[in-house]
């Protein structure tokens, strides 16, 4: 992948709706804008929240550069708009389609509420690997809201490895990269996601 530009990573079995509308929306972006298509996890580990997702949007440095070049107001759109068919897809209570865990051939619910299916990474100056996500159940308005957080958060950290997103690291220890942070929206703030059980840490 083009660390430079603005890749998507997306798995086989990703409806091809919802990437094919994607790939239109972020054509406005030419060419600094990519999809590569990889195959499907396959039996999934415990350590799910810290793969990649299954659609995953990953900020390069120069592309970070001119999306906090450019006014919120050009490119956000354009990204919202290709996230905007993943959400119906996916997302909140009439979603298309529910997550299913395979773990030693049984299947089970997903283990947490943050989707496995679609997430926003990017690595700071100082190379801190970050994964930002998503609460499956978030109405479409709260998913829009998040999304502009995160973009928001994303252009000081990748430049500068300041902002919202350095604050949340410089107050937690990430035991193994990616972090995992997550808009709160009761508190409108970013909050650290452990991916470890608590029963496992006794």
């Amino acid at each position: 992948m083009n660390t430079q530009v603005l890749n998507v990573a997306f798995e086989e079995s990703i409806d091809k709706q919802a990437i094919a509308e994607m790939k239109n929306a972020f054509a406005l972006f030419g060419d600094d804008a990519q999809f590569h298509e990889v195959p499907d996890k396959g039996i999934q580990a415990s350590i799910l929240l810290l793969t990649m997702s299954s659609i995953a949007i990953i900020f390069g440095v120069a592309f970070v550069k001119k999306l906090g070049d450019k006014a919120a107001e050009d490119a956000y759109p354009i990204i919202k708009s290709g996230l905007s068919t993943v959400y119906k897809k996916y997302f909140g209570s009439k979603a298309e389609y529910k997550v299913v865990i395979t773990a030693s051939s049984e299947k089970k619910a997903q283990p947490t509420k943050y989707s496995l299916i679609l997430s926003l990474y990017c690595i700071g100056k100082n190379g801190e690997k970050v994964k930002l996500l998503y609460d499956e159940n978030w109405s479409k308005e709260q998913f829009d809201e998040a999304t502009d957080y995160y973009l928001s958060a994303i252009s000081d950290f990748v430049s500068n490895s300041a902002g919202k997103i350095q604050n949340v690291l410089n107050q937690n220890q990430c035991v193994m990269p990616p972090s995992l942070i997550a808009w709160d929206e009761a508190t409108n703030k970013l909050i650290y996601i452990d991916p470890i059980p608590k029963s496992t840490k006794n």
